[in-house]
């Protein structure tokens, strides 16, 4: 059930680079993570691919975390720090792209939210979010989507779905810069809002949870501000180049959850596929 915005605002400000220190609380994301799909058995084709996942998942790391973390901080301070290199070692580390989609579990289930939320005409869009609670009579666009956000949100009870609501915030709150926000009318729920949240929360939760797994705890008291302001622009926009060659393009209303479900995880594996294989 929808719980309302808590605070005035869910823009990113309320959010730190600490996990620790986000917003806890917040609606539940819709249950679209992995539908099963009613009168249709398992093929074999599918027992094959979860046998490939579960052994990906067990398999053993072609990078440690230690040796990531380490290269990532050799980095710091470089004038050309090598992002590419960086996203390898990390997703190297995670057990290879297939594992790193597949444990991206909190973050892959507010991506399906927005496509589910937000897919459609405006009228079908406001009627799914009127049943969910949300009002629209009297109110802008932004207080609107502020609300969306509050429903997308996990809860953060652990560091990955901290990671997730951190990435939705500043999705909309990148979505409220652009040339598409309007503060007023319908016109605002169209594809291209859709295909830009979701691109753009895509790019976030890989960011962000590659930051968070490598270089917390591991900076070393002679790198500055300015060494590691420097590295995480870099490596945001790789992320985010990324990420808008690979997924906008797949983005499209009309699908049932379990599409979405499946076209979200594909999305994942597409980009961590680049990051493990394009270094330098």
């Amino acid at each position: 059930m929808y719980r309302g915005p808590k605070g005035s605002s869910l823009l990113p400000e309320d959010y730190t680079d600490s996990t620790d220190e986000l917003i806890a609380g917040g609606g539940v994301a819709p249950e679209v993570e992995e539908p099963e799909e009613e009168g249709e058995e398992t093929t074999q084709q599918d027992d094959e691919q979860e046998q490939d996942e579960q052994q990906e998942q067990t398999a053993k790391p072609e990078v440690s975390w230690t040796s990531a973390k380490k290269y990532y901080t050799t980095q710091l301070g470089s004038r050309r720090p090598n992002v590419r290199g960086i996203s390898e070692h990390y997703t190297k580390a995670a057990g290879g792209y297939k594992r790193a989609a597949s444990t991206s579990k909190a973050s892959r289930q507010v991506a399906s939210g927005i496509i589910n939320l937000l897919s459609g005409t405006p009228d079908a869009i406001r009627q799914r979010l009127e049943e969910i609670g949300i009002v629209f009579a009297g109110r802008t666009t932004k207080e609107i989507f502020n609300d969306i956000c509050n429903y997308l949100r996990t809860g953060s009870s652990t560091r990955e779905e901290a990671v997730a609501d951190k990435s939705l915030a500043q999705a909309i709150s990148d979505f409220y810069a652009s040339d598409l926000f309007e503060e007023q009318g319908m016109n605002i729920f169209n594809p291209d809002t859709l295909r830009f949240l979701v691109t753009h929360y895509i790019a976030n939760s890989i960011y962000y949870r590659l930051l968070n797994e490598i270089s917390y705890g591991e900076l070393t008291a002679d790198k500055n501000t300015d060494q590691i302001t420097r590295i995480e622009q870099d490596l945001k926009g790789y992320i985010d180049g990324l990420v808008n060659g690979k997924v906008p393009e797949y983005i499209r209303s009309g699908m049932n959850q379990n599409e979405i479900s499946h076209l979200v995880k594909d999305l994942y594996e597409r980009c961590y596929k680049v990051m493990e294989d394009l270094a330098q």
